[in-house]
């Protein structure tokens, strides 16, 4: 009995090696032996599971006739028409679906035979797997198919469409084919996310593209309100980004927490997209709900402000304060006997008061170092002259003009120099002047 038993064992792990090595004459020797053509490994896969991951329809056709399982379901909730389609393996998906095999079988991510074709970008298996969704025979409580139904904007277990799919594993051929026959360019996932979220995440510029041109809501928000532009920036995708822009993503929005996508871009050390975000007008004054301006992330502000700052004018950051703080005009700093320095601050007014302009609002613009490099607009501008106190300092602060957040009154844009360029600028040495001017 136990030798005979043993015998078996040994038997079934023949059929194992023989399936997995793909050698067909060794499983048909294999299966002329007394064995058990549902034995399972560790992983609670069968020799059809195995058959089924390589694609060879005529092992597969074997253990089907020897009366395989084919609802055999291992470890992860795969089963071989799954595994078959996983592994894009369109003429193996064909037989299985030929012997029986549920269309409407799922795996332990809820993920069905289109959405598992989707998520390795297996087009010919999807495009069978749509072609067949009309034939499966389970419902849900509306009556929809599972695979019709995952066409239009059916969801996987964690929400998920198969173009949520297809968007996290980049596969555009086949993100395209969904979007062909009807998918929801605007369904969400449990976290809120649209399969352009997914795209912009995961890093995906062509199909982040493909999604745009099939007018998808660029300023869709998650259940953080985050943005598929705020992703982007955070993920330093320039490539997106630009794409995003160009399109006509709002750089104002900001998520649950007041962050916006130049917080973003800042945090990331992003100085390309902090340049980008600030041409398309992102405001580098606008606070979060702790008070944190872009310009205090890109300066260290929230951890230690002195050393933040420090080390972050050290490297690229210094280039991101360039471009949110002011204009470079080398000047000089005001000595302390012990031999210390500080920014020496003078606050003037001239001119004549602010006459009405065509919004009402003063304009905080930047001003170059030799000259200004944009057209001057209509009425005030506050201009702001910083320099770097020694040789080490950063150099040539400020070498474009970008408008910020529109100011009301001199009084608030004093605030703001004050709290986001002042305090800031005190920890690098820099010198500051300021004054409205007409």
């Amino acid at each position: 009995m136990c030798e005979g038993r043993s015998r078996i064992q040994q038997n079934d792990l023949l059929l194992h090696e023989a399936v997995i090595k793909n050698e067909l004459s060794a499983v048909r020797e294999a299966l002329e032996r007394p064995t058990d053509v549902n034995c399972r490994n560790n992983y609670g896969r069968a020799p059809i599971h195995w058959a089924a991951s390589r694609g060879n329809v005529e092992i597969i056709k074997l253990l089907i006739d020897a009366k395989c399982d084919i609802e055999a379901v291992d470890k992860f909730g795969m089963r071989p028409l799954l595994m078959a389609a996983w592994h894009g393996h369109l003429h193996a998906v064909q037989m299985l679906v030929k012997a029986g095999a549920c269309l409407a079988a799922t795996n332990k991510k809820q993920n069905d035979l289109l959405q598992c074709a989707c998520a390795r970008g297996s087009y010919d298996v999807a495009t069978y797997a749509i072609s067949i969704g009309s034939k499966v025979q389970t419902a849900d409580m509306a009556g929809d198919a599972p695979l019709a139904l995952a066409t239009r904007s059916g969801h996987t277990g964690a929400g998920r469409t198969a173009l949520h799919v297809a968007s996290e594993a980049g596969h555009c051929d086949t993100a395209a084919l969904l979007l062909a026959k009807g998918a929801s360019r605007e369904a969400r996932d449990n976290s809120g996310r649209t399969p352009l979220h997914i795209a912009a995440v995961h890093r995906h510029t062509e199909l982040v593209l493909i999604l745009l041109k099939n007018k998808c809501n660029v300023d869709s928000v998650d259940n953080n309100g985050v943005t598929a532009l705020q992703m982007a920036c955070a993920q330093g995708c320039r490539g997106i980004v630009e794409h995003l822009l160009a399109h006509g993503a709002d750089v104002h929005l900001q998520n649950n927490v007041g962050s916006s996508a130049l917080h973003a871009a800042c945090a990331a050390d992003a100085t390309e997209i902090v340049e980008l975000l600030l041409a398309h007008g992102a405001d580098p004054a606008l606070p979060d709900q702790w008070s944190q301006s872009p310009l205090s992330v890109a300066g260290g502000a929230a951890d230690s402000p002195p050393e933040g700052f420090r080390r972050a004018a050290r490297g690229s950051f210094s280039a991101i304060l360039d471009l949110l703080t002011a204009t470079a005009n080398l000047d000089h700093h005001q000595e302390h006997s012990d031999g210390s320095s500080s920014p020496r601050v003078e606050e003037k007014s001239g001119g004549r008061s602010p006459g009405p302009e065509r919004d009402g609002r003063l304009q905080l613009c930047w001003i170059g170092s030799h000259s200004v490099v944009s057209p001057p607009t209509q009425g005030w501008r506050c201009h702001l002259q910083a320099a770097p106190a020694t040789e080490n300092s950063a150099t040539e602060l400020l070498k474009h003009i970008y408008p910020t957040r529109a100011l009301q009154d001199p009084a608030t844009a004093l605030t703001v120099l004050r709290g986001d360029i002042l305090n800031q600028l005190e920890y690098c040495n820099i010198e500051v002047n300021y004054s409205f001017v007409a």
